[in-house]
């Protein structure tokens, strides 16, 4: 699981590359129409698919709205740190195609025009997207790189095809499938060979220190929650932990904890474990917590760290902060800033 941080916002890296897929997109069509194209006819396609891309991302914030309708009622500002996820996405997609169809109709700009535009945009994205995401996530390494040479082969066709012959398109789409697969399985094996390269003995021995570094031993601890019932963070040993630092008065945290609500709803009865800690030396009023708790309805444990000692060792200077830790109670991740419920489903399911 992969984040880029910005201040209290945190982003999946996978939509930062994304959007940077899109800009190359942007940028190419753009290049393309201006040497093939008059300037009015180059200004009219780069207005559509700007509108596009613009609907298409307020229909993926909004659409947090139709999926998680009671979050965003109890938390308004839900909207504006959190989207639809990948189920938003797909609603972006349909709503995005309605508005290429309209101007179809509209034959305001010739069809075969907006179609090649659109292929080289969707191309030009996919492939800056899959290649950022070889490098960025290292993750199905083999799938991305077959994904971005298949979108560069395609894209080559799209700029290629100009009323050639069917027989030569093929052609060349034969060699460009040949390639993908040739390179592919080196890739693969390559790959492979990595994973296998890794000593297990120097793995073991950076888990066993003691620290919040990603692969050290999460320190342990012991306060008291609300209620007075007293949790210690090492008694969840063999659960995975998303072990999450806030404060009443942190808008962002405001904004995640209908999720973090929700997500402790459908995964107490699991293997994940949700602990919130509150840094209660950073609250004007003590009773403020539990006001807090009762106006966002929240049944999980609340710990209180009354001395600001573990706050302090696990560095929640910006909050919200919160930890992933595995079963076994190695640290994983660290997250600033607020998270959604698909993100920590997400983070749940990337460690054993």
């Amino acid at each position: 699981m992969h984040f880029i941080q910005i201040g209290s916002l945190v982003i999946m890296t996978k939509w930062v590359i994304l959007g940077i897929g899109v800009l190359a997109g942007i940028l190419i069509v753009r290049v393309w129409s201006a040497k093939t194209q008059t300037k009015e006819l180059t200004k009219a396609v780069l207005n559509i698919l700007t509108n596009a891309i613009f609907i298409g991302f307020l229909a993926w914030k909004g659409s947090l709205l139709l999926f998680e309708p009671s979050i965003v009622l109890k938390s308004p500002m839900s909207l504006l740190y959190f989207t639809g996820g990948t189920k938003g996405s797909m609603i972006a997609v349909i709503i995005t195609n309605l508005y290429f169809l309209y101007h179809f109709k509209k034959k305001a700009i010739e069809a075969h025009l907006l179609i090649r535009s659109i292929l080289i945009f969707s191309f030009t994205t996919l492939l800056v997207y899959d290649l950022l995401a070889i490098f960025l996530l290292q993750e199905q390494i083999v799938l991305h790189f077959i994904k971005s040479m298949s979108a560069f082969f395609l894209l080559l066709l799209t700029f290629y095809y100009r009323g050639q012959q069917k027989r030569e398109v093929f052609h060349l789409f034969k060699k460009a499938a040949l390639i993908v697969g040739l390179t592919g399985l080196i890739v693969w094996t390559v790959s492979i060979n990595i994973s296998f390269a890794t000593p297990n003995d120097e793995i073991q021995t950076a888990e066993q220190k003691i620290g919040i570094a990603e692969g050290q031993l999460a320190p342990d601890f012991t306060l008291k929650t609300i209620s007075g019932e007293e949790i210690k963070l090492s008694a969840f040993r063999g659960k995975k932990v998303i072990l999450n630092f806030w404060a009443s008065w942190c808008p962002p945290c405001k904004a995640e904890m209908p999720h973090m609500q929700e997500f402790y709803a459908e995964n107490k009865e699991s293997n994940a474990v949700l602990l919130s800690v509150n840094l209660t030396t950073a609250e004007k009023k003590s009773s403020d917590v539990a006001k807090f708790v009762d106006e966002y309805e929240l049944t999980f444990p609340v710990m209180l760290d009354e001395d600001g000692e573990i706050g302090q060792i696990y560095q929640a200077y910006a909050i919200p902060t919160s930890y992933l830790i595995d079963s076994k109670g190695i640290v994983r991740k660290k997250i600033v800033g607020p998270m959604d419920k698909e993100m920590m489903n997400e983070l749940i399911n990337s460690v054993k």
